[in-house]
C-alpha cells in the first residue's frame, strides 16, 4: 500500500511539472538551417513557430533600359509564433534581419543556396540562424 501511495505522489508531481511547462510562455527551440521556399510557402521552424514567404518585389532596372534609379530586390516574410507575428523584408544584399519577437534568431537570404539549387521563379533560400545564449 505504501508503494502505491509513493507512485501516486510521484505521478502527481510529474503531471504538475508538465502542466507548468505547458503553461509557461517559453518558445521551443528554433531549428536553424536553410529553407527553400516558393512564394506563399511556409517553413516550420519548431512545433509552434513558422515563417511564411509572402511575396517578391523586383523594382530593378530592366535589362537594356536606361534608368535613373537602379531599384531593388526584396523578399517579404511573416514570422508566426506564440510571441506573436512579425513581418520583415530581406534584400539580396546579404543584410540579416534580427527578430524582435524571438531574441537571438536572425534571418537572411542564402545566396550560395540560390546558386547551388535550381529555383522556381521568385523562389528563395531562407537562412535561419540562432545565436548561442
Amino acid at each position: 500500500m505504501h508503494r502505491i501511495a509513493m507512485l501516486a505522489g510521484a505521478l502527481c508531481a510529474f503531471v504538475a511539472g508538465l502542466a507548468g511547462c505547458a503553461s509557461s510562455g517559453a518558445e521551443p527551440p528554433v531549428r536553424r538551417g536553410n529553407y527553400l521556399l516558393a512564394e506563399h510557402q511556409v517553413a516550420r521552424l519548431s512545433r509552434t513557430m513558422s515563417v511564411r514567404y509572402e511575396r517578391f518585389e523586383d523594382s530593378r532596372c530592366p535589362k537594356d533600359a536606361a534608368c535613373i534609379w537602379a531599384g531593388k530586390l526584396s523578399y517579404h516574410f511573416t514570422l508566426l509564433s506564440q510571441s506573436g507575428s512579425e513581418r520583415f523584408a530581406l534584400g539580396g544584399d546579404g543584410v540579416q534581419h534580427a527578430s524582435t519577437t524571438l531574441p537571438g534568431v536572425r534571418f537572411g537570404i542564402s545566396l550560395a543556396g540560390m546558386r547551388v539549387r535550381p529555383l522556381a521563379e521568385h523562389a528563395v533560400v531562407l537562412d535561419v540562424d540562432v545565436l548561442p545564449d
